[in-house]
This record gives structure tokens, sequence and C-alpha cells, in this order.
């Protein structure tokens, strides 16, 4: 007589099954093997990697996304100087800063403020937002 799996696991569990021999021995210990809970557990930490994980694979897509639009802007832009410079027979001179010549204090004092900014926002702002 052939019985399926789960007719033999009830058999087993209402200690009616009559069989011995190898086979018999071999379908309790298997059943009394899957009876027991697994013993393992996940380290502590494990939901955190699992965030960082997740968290790196969506910042390297992004970034590859906003590398991908800085350069289609970038060619862009280049190609429409190009284009602008053409249609409008554009000659390039110096004359345009000339006037720029009567305010050199203001000039030097712009970008020595924009260099500061930049400095103070590299040492403390960025440190900042780290945390």
């Amino acid at each position: 007589m052939s019985y399926t799996d789960e007719e033999l696991q009830n058999k087993f569990d209402r200690q009616k099954f009559s069989g011995e021999g190898i086979d018999a021995e071999s379908y309790r210990s298997v059943f009394d093997a899957l009876k027991q809970e697994p013993h393992y557990s996940l380290p502590l930490n494990f939901a955190d990697k699992m965030v960082d994980l997740v968290e790196a694979k969506e910042n390297q897509k992004q970034s590859s996304r906003d590398t991908f639009w800085f350069a289609f802007g970038l060619a862009l832009f280049v190609v429409g100087s190009g284009v602008a410079v053409y249609l409008t027979n554009f000659k390039l001179s110096v004359g345009v800063f000339k006037f720029a010549s009567g305010y050199q204090g203001l000039l030097i004092f712009a970008i020595t403020f924009v260099l500061l900014l930049n400095w103070v926002d590299s040492k403390l702002i960025r440190k900042i937002k780290a945390f």
C-alpha cells in the first residue's frame, strides 16, 4: 500500500503506523526533524544593514541620473551657444568690461566675499549637515 507523505505523517502522529524497517525509521526521523523549530537568529543590526544597502543603491541611482542630466544640459548649452554665435556673427572683444575699470575695489570685495562664503560653507555648514 502506498501512502502520501501527509498520510504517513498523520499515521506517525497518531502512533498508528505499524511499518518497520529502514523506510519507517527514515520517515520517523524526517517528521521529527520537521516538527522542530529552526535554530537561527539574525544579527541585531540586520535591519540597519538592509536599510543602508537600499539607501546606497538609491543614492547611486540618483547620482547617475543627476550626472546624465548635467551632461545633457551642458551639451545642450554648448550647442545652443554655438548656434547663437553662428547666427549673430558674434565677435569677441574685451570692450564690454571697460565699465568695470572704475570699480576695482568693489570687484575685489565681491570676489573675496564669494570665496569667504564658499569656505564657510565647506568648513561649517556641510559638517553640520553630516550629523
